[in-house]
């Protein structure tokens, strides 16, 4: 089988969709990988074929301050930063990805196309092209449904018929969003020769799968009436190495305290700081991943701390006794999976949303990333000290463990029935927008 993947190799969406390139590869299938620049070294990483965006902001590398074309960081409110998200995101990588799509499934005879799901224009070359497409989503569910509060608004569930009102209006506002950006959809479908649409949804919604990377237990949405298309296919982690050597002695049994703030760059220096402070006078032992977008030499790291650049966090995650973090999906994912409670602290995107759904179901806390140093210290004494979380952890990493989401992936696309398939507007009253 030859598969077209079109992803957007950035921060914590990379790893579970290079997973699923790692596993097609290791399964005979031959893959090209159509993605940013800065993401080569990552892509061939796994054997696939690296083909570079040629107009898709070949450049952009949301890993670092000045190469970050949305910088939604720079917006002062929650709704600013979405509005960045749709136009320099969502809606500008429209036009120039099917275009940069259409012209390479000419140049090579894809069996089927995968993409992120932020990359609609990739849907529509496929569909184009008359090929299968299927939707990779590396966070919650991210079009409104009914029974459910809407992706960004950082709410949890309210089961009674106060809750069903305020999701309603709610949705509404995703909805009048996305709908902002039907024009320059249409004018993508409109080149390829393909009738107009009705609803931005409606693209995403016409892909022959839509797999969301996680367990149902973890997803408020998992609870709404869902198109068929779409399967909850468990989390996918790509392989590590070795082992983590623990640069403390043997005889340190403090607890071991995970501290990891995004691989891409989001302003976070000043949180990061004080966190450290906050841990420093607590019995821990605290590891703080940096990745690319934290710059460690402008820190003071207490005595009870250490930084690395990169770690694996799975192979530290099975000594973990808590994890603070951002609440990036692809973090939360993880610890929940080898049940690690975490304190949340989210900055912005789907991190609030994230963090919503590990309080609800038990496995951790969340603080605002305002909060003072003597705040967060006592914040995150307590998390240590709480059993309820650790049980509801637990309980987390039963529901991930029962389904590799590589693995599910790749065995759905080996079954796809090789047809073509037009988009039509959903009949779900819930995926309007």
């Amino acid at each position: 089988m030859l598969v077209f993947q079109t992803l957007l190799a950035f921060s914590g969406n990379a790893p579970p969709q290079l997973a699923v390139t790692r596993r097609l590869l290791e399964r005979g299938h031959e893959v090209r990988v159509l993605a940013h620049r800065a993401a080569r070294e990552r892509v061939e990483r796994t054997g696939a074929e690296f083909v570079e965006f040629k107009r898709t902001v070949p450049a952009m590398d949301i890993t670092r301050r000045e190469s970050d074309t949305i910088r939604d960081w720079e917006a002062r409110t929650r709704a600013g930063a979405g509005i960045r998200m749709l136009r320099h995101g969502l809606f500008a990588f429209v036009l120039p990805t099917a275009r940069d799509c259409s012209e390479a499934l000419e140049d090579w005879p894809a069996d089927v196309v995968l993409f992120d799901w932020m990359f609609a224009g990739a849907a529509v070359a496929a569909e184009a092209a008359g090929l299968p497409s299927v939707a990779l989503v590396h966070c919650p569910y991210p079009l409104p449904v009914d029974g459910a509060p809407p992706l960004f608004s950082g709410q949890r569930p309210i089961d009674n018929l106060l809750g069903a009102a305020r999701d309603r209006v709610l949705n509404r506002i995703p909805r009048r969003f996305l709908a902002a950006g039907l024009p320059v959809l249409n004018k993508a479908r409109a080149e390829q020769g393909l009738a107009p649409l009705n609803v931005w949804a409606a693209q995403l919604l016409g892909a022959r799968a839509i797999c969301v990377m996680t367990s149902p237990e973890l997803d408020f949405s998992s609870r709404a009436r869902l198109p068929a298309n779409v399967h909850y296919v468990g989390p996918a982690f790509e392989p590590y190495p070795q082992e983590w050597s623990s640069p403390w002695p043997e005889s340190n049994g403090d607890p071991l305290v995970l501290v990891s703030f995004s691989t891409s760059y989001m302003d976070q220096r000043a949180l990061a700081q004080r966190v450290l402070d906050a841990l420093a006078p607590l019995p821990v032992r605290a590891l703080l991943t940096a990745g690319p977008a934290l710059d460690t030499t402008s820190l003071s790291i207490p005595a009870n701390a250490r930084t690395v650049g990169f770690v694996p966090h799975r192979t530290v995650l099975p000594h973990a006794s808590l994890v603070i973090t951002h609440a990036g999906w692809q973090t939360v994912n993880a610890a929940l999976a080898d049940g690690v409670p975490l304190l949340c602290i989210p900055d912005g995107r789907d991190q609030p949303d994230n963090a919503a759904r590990v309080v609800a179901c038990g496995a951790g806390r969340r603080i605002s990333k305002r909060a003072s140093t003597r705040k967060l210290r006592d914040t995150i004494a307590e998390a240590l000290g709480d059993p309820t979380l650790k049980r509801g952890a637990s309980v987390m990493a039963d529901a991930l463990a029962r389904s590799d989401g590589a693995v599910s992936i790749v065995e759905m696309l080996e079954r796809l029935p090789r047809h073509p398939a037009t988009v039509e507007a959903p009949p779900f009253s819930h995926t309007r927008g």
